[in-house]
């Protein structure tokens, strides 16, 4: 073999281990799994934010069921994993039992598996809701919160994208309830400027509007922080 024809050989090889083909999925191509765990995302954030309280929790265990069969079928993909992660914390929260902290844990491990497969799946994803978790569960003995750890998280999903809606506004207002207000504005206008995405409309449409009121205060020294992810764990307050 020639040195040309070897080389073009070798390239293939390469390009050919880049490229995840759907035969080695055993079904369809790496587009349409992310396009399943967006689908998956979008219904969850419709359950989250619309649902009767009183169904939650058999919609979340559906979403999980069918979550978990796309990662059985693709176990080498970063994005049901994430999916799964956030189904969990929210599912954890509406049906409080004795395995609460078994899922926050479980929600913990799915995300650091996700970001160590693709640092850059679902747009940040697993570094929000990893920033959120250590920000809002309490720490040892209990659990693991630490807002040391949250920040790194919340500064590595916005150095991936800076420009996203979800990286800019929970690491402006987890900046905020650190009592950064100058430091989070501009993390709060990029949230405010970018586009609501039509997966997610549902969940960018309520934080567009609760940017409006954090934003404002924001600049007037004020905090107004948001909800969001109070709602997204239990909580451990007596």
């Amino acid at each position: 073999m020639t040195t040309t024809r070897l080389a073009l050989a070798l390239r293939l090889i390469v390009i050919g281990c880049l490229i995840r083909p759907a035969a080695a999925f055993g079904g369809p191509g790496p587009d349409h799994i992310e396009q399943a765990a967006r689908r998956l995302q979008s219904e969850w954030s419709e359950v989250f934010y619309l649902a009767p309280r009183q169904t939650k929790t058999a919609r979340y265990q559906d979403l999980l069921t069918r979550t978990q069969t796309l990662k059985a079928q693709v176990p080498d993909r970063a994005e049901p994993l994430i999916v799964e992660a956030i189904i969990l914390c929210t599912y954890s929260a509406s049906a409080l039992g004795l395995d609460t902290i078994e899922l926050l844990e479980r929600s913990r491990d799915l995300l650091k598996k996700a970001i160590a497969m693709d640092p850059f799946a679902l747009e940040g994803a697993a570094y929000v809701t990893l920033g959120n978790l250590y920000r809002r569960l309490p720490g040892w003995p209990l659990l693991y919160g630490d807002r040391k750890v949250a920040r790194e998280y919340f500064e590595s999903g916005v150095k991936r994208y800076p420009e996203g809606i979800d990286t800019n506004f929970f690491y402006g207002d987890f900046l905020l309830e650190e009592g950064e207000g100058p430091q989070a504005i501009p993390y709060l206008e990029k949230a405010a400027q970018a586009p609501i995405r039509a997966t997610l409309r549902v969940s960018d449409t309520r934080l567009k509007e609760e940017l409006k009121t954090i934003l404002k205060d924001a600049r007037n020294g004020t905090t107004t922080r948001s909800d969001f992810f109070g709602l997204f764990t239990p909580s451990f307050k007596e």
